[in-house]
């Protein structure tokens, strides 16, 4: 083929990723899934019939969990109500989608295109960061109050102050899911520049937080990402860490939460509350869920067909009645939408992110244990995203699917390495000349 087919499937991952972000809000990104999935359909099967059994395996051991969800989406036309099937298979096009191009992007690594494909979708994940960061300024001034009001009036008044994620909890939570990318491209610099971009990103970040309101991504996702991104893995290290981590938590709980309390009252109201969210939302829709539709649940639309039936909704008598409510936490979500067998699957990717960019992070060569780290604090960072708010959003998926795309590389990197330090050396010449 002319065009080198790995170009195909990362120009979909970084065009599905831009089109996703929310303010973009261009309204073509399902109709651009539909009109690429044959092309990308055409595009697996080239591939599966180039690549060898090596680089399949390694596919298959990177993105296991994906491979199931296609499989889970025919189960589930014969097992959920038959209510909710319309909406099902208007709901899982996207997830196809994305466990397809997952599939082909990692297919396409090999010693050629590990370093292009990374250097394209981190620079990708650089530049949205980059872009809700620089954009909070702006934000601030084009909004009806001045930076002394809004700070003078804050925890009383409820705000609408979000950028690129259309929403202050998804920008925050976006934006520690990709801080430590931006902590990996300071920490390649030297000297002065260094430090002074550093010190720049560590000011900055702390009160645009603050600004934004959100208290989790604040007072626990930030403070948790630095300590891991500069703290060296090891059982002695984290041994000798314990009496200090739990003088830590004490004095945490002593005076932050009761700071971030007062100061993120507004915030606490409704559905802000841990409460609300355990007793109104999470408790009734896992227990319709539990009673109705345990294995397979209700289907990639799920959440709003059983939302819509137990009254999960707000703004009944406005102008958009009966909106669901969202559900703030995609374990619970994935749970009711695709019931065990879906809980375990997504539960399972995780899992399989988080050790397979731990084990890098622990390889002995610097360039691949440093960036192993940064995508393991990131893969943290969404963790406490999907808990405590909507990363099931389509960025969202996004940002998750190129993470562990990079983690991918990451382990070809470190797989060629350790090959090519085993390799005698009259072979490695050979390998060189046939590469």
């Amino acid at each position: 083929m002319k065009i080198k087919i790995f170009y195909i499937p990362t120009f979909l991952v970084v065009t599905d990723l831009i089109l996703s972000l929310p303010q973009l809000n261009l309204g073509v990104i399902g109709a651009t899934r539909l009109v690429f999935l044959p092309l990308l359909v055409l595009v697996l099967i080239e591939q599966l019939r180039k690549v060898d059994e090596k680089r399949i395996k390694f596919a298959i051991s990177m993105s296991w969990p994906l491979l199931l969800l296609p499989i889970l989406f025919l189960f589930q036309i014969v097992a959920i109500p038959p209510a909710a099937v319309p909406i099902h298979l208007s709901g899982c096009t996207k997830y196809i989608f994305w466990s397809l191009l997952y599939l082909s992007t990692v297919l396409s690594l090999n010693s050629q295109t590990i370093h292009l494909i990374r250097k394209i979708l981190f620079f990708t994940l650089l530049l949205v960061f980059l872009a809700t960061i620089v954009q909070y300024p702006i934000v601030i001034q084009r909004s009806s109050q001045s930076l002394s009001n809004i700070i003078a009036s804050y925890g009383t008044q409820e705000k609408d102050i979000f950028g690129l994620f259309a929403s202050a909890n998804e920008d925050a939570n976006s934006l520690m899911t990709l801080f430590p990318l931006a902590l990996f491209y300071i920490r390649q610099k030297s000297g002065l520049k260094r430090l002074v971009l550093k010190v720049i990103l560590l000011l900055y970040i702390p009160p645009l937080l603050f600004l934004n309101g959100t208290r989790t991504a604040l007072f626990i996702t930030f403070p948790i990402i630095l300590f891991l991104f500069h703290f060296t893995f090891s059982i002695k290290n984290f041994t000798r860490l314990v009496p200090f981590l739990v003088i830590f938590i004490l004095i945490y709980n002593v005076y932050v939460v009761s700071f971030a309390e007062s100061s993120f009252s507004k915030e606490s109201e409704g559905e802000g509350t841990w409460g609300f969210r355990v007793e109104r939302v999470w408790t009734p829709t896992s227990n319709y869920t539990s009673e109705n539709s345990p294995i397979f649940g209700f289907g990639s639309r799920g959440w709003e067909y059983v939302c819509r039936i137990n009254g999960i909704v707000r703004g009944a008598g406005e102008d958009n009645p009966f909106e669901v409510i969202p559900a703030h936490n995609v374990y619970v979500w994935t749970y009711v939408s695709w019931g065990i067998v879906g809980f375990s699957i997504y539960l399972g990717f995780l899992l399989t992110l988080l050790k397979e960019s731990f084990q890098l992070s622990i390889f002995p060569q610097q360039e691949v244990s440093l960036f192993g780290k940064t995508l393991f604090c990131c893969i943290v960072a969404y963790c406490i995203w999907a808990f405590i708010s909507n990363a099931y959003i389509e960025a969202g998926w996004d940002i998750l699917f190129v993470i562990g795309i990079l983690i991918a590389s990451v382990k070809m990197t470190a797989l060629l390495t350790r090959y090519r330090i085993n390799l005698p050396s009259n072979q490695k010449d050979i390998q060189e000349q046939s590469c």
